[in-house]
């Protein structure tokens, strides 16, 4: 293919994806311009392709001919006027989201809520795509760290870590954990990071199983073993300290409510794509004293290099998430194997 056409994953109709040619992008002020070299697909991606009714401010269904993909690393290609950060040929990590760095969220640390321009990522599942803000929402790549190591950082690893951090998970703390898809691995091993006692993950896809215990749960509950009741068991009636709900529909949302102690945290990362609304169960005696958050992945040069750090120096492992690897030119395909959740499939690279 010559080096002036872009091969891009486009979406063309509900459910429905294709390979097209198209120019190279060409940066504009304060964008750059990356070859991908290696990307992935992602649970908000199938979201897009189904026109759930997400926030449309943060993950827009997405019309006929949006460029699929926000997850990739990948080498400057070209840099728009005002990049000061980064050169052609640098390699990079870029943030699922881009940021302005200047609106009221922004300063606040609420990078992927910018209000100032910044938004979802797109086109990352193609040979080229560009990055806007790109002094905030890219960073180099330490040359000891390859792209399979760092490439989960974009997103997954940054979320799942997230849930972690915003539930305030401190030592020694008994932590539930529901859903092992890839968000909800990272935050089992995030929770092993920071240092949590007791782990435990509901889950019952048996490769997810075996991921979960890799990844430092101490027990695994089927969602069809009553995990209300066994984490109440397990924790003497009292409950669990934090509750990471990383599924994003209301049958876990009401399970992690229901097995929290007084004064715990319930953390929500899951999107909750194609429900009409979810309600916290008005069985739960007393919310007075639980606290809920939420929040979005994270994002940013400053994140992007801590989660690198974590990688580099602090023996964070992701690696057993990729599942497969196929060509960027069978995405298609992936999409297709990755709606299906069969053959193990967790995480699919996608190599141009």
């Amino acid at each position: 293919m010559p080096d002036d056409t872009n091969l891009v994953c486009v979406k063309v109709g509900q459910r429905q994806v294709t390979m097209a040619d198209s120019p190279v992008p060409v940066p504009g002020d304060g964008e750059i311009v990356v070859r991908t070299t290696l990307a992935t697909l992602c649970g908000s991606d199938v979201h897009i392709l189904d026109e759930s009714p997400l926030n449309p401010a943060t993950v827009p269904p997405g019309l006929a001919g949006q460029p699929m993909g926000h997850e990739a690393v990948g080498v400057v290609h070209a840099i728009g006027r005002g990049v000061r950060q980064l050169q052609p040929g640098q390699r990079v990590i870029t943030s699922c989201f881009t940021a302005c760095g200047g609106c009221i969220q922004c300063l606040e640390g609420q990078l992927s809520a910018c209000t100032g321009g910044g938004g979802l990522l797109f086109g990352c599942q193609g040979r080229y795509y560009r990055v806007g803000f790109a002094d905030i929402s890219a960073a180099p790549i330490p040359d000891d760290l390859t792209d399979e190591q760092v490439l989960f950082a974009t997103d997954i690893m940054s979320t799942g870590l997230a849930a972690v951090e915003r539930g305030e998970v401190g030592f020694g703390d008994t932590v539930a954990i529901f859903g092992q898809g890839p968000v909800g691995l990272c935050a089992t091993a995030g929770a092993r990071a920071r240092g949590a006692g007791l782990i435990i993950a509901v889950e019952g896809v048996p490769e997810r199983i075996d991921m979960a215990r890799q990844m430092g749960a101490n027990v695994v509950v089927d969602p069809a073993d009553d995990p209300v009741g066994v984490i109440l068991r397990l924790t003497s009636g009292g409950g669990v300290d934090v509750a990471i709900e990383a599924v994003g529909i209301q049958a876990t949302l009401d399970m992690a409510t229901r097995v929290l102690r007084k004064g715990g945290t319930l953390s929500s990362v899951g999107i909750y794509g194609g429900l009409p609304g979810v309600t916290l169960p008005a069985g739960v005696p007393s919310f007075y004293h639980r606290k809920v958050v939420s929040t979005l992945c994270p994002v940013g040069h400053i994140r992007l290099k801590r989660l690198m750090m974590l990688v580099q120096h602090g023996g964070f492992d992701l690696g057993p998430l990729f599942t497969h690897r196929m060509p960027l030119h069978e995405a298609p395909s992936a999409y297709d194997l990755f709606r299906s959740r069969s053959g193990g499939v967790m995480k699919i690279a996608l190599v141009p």
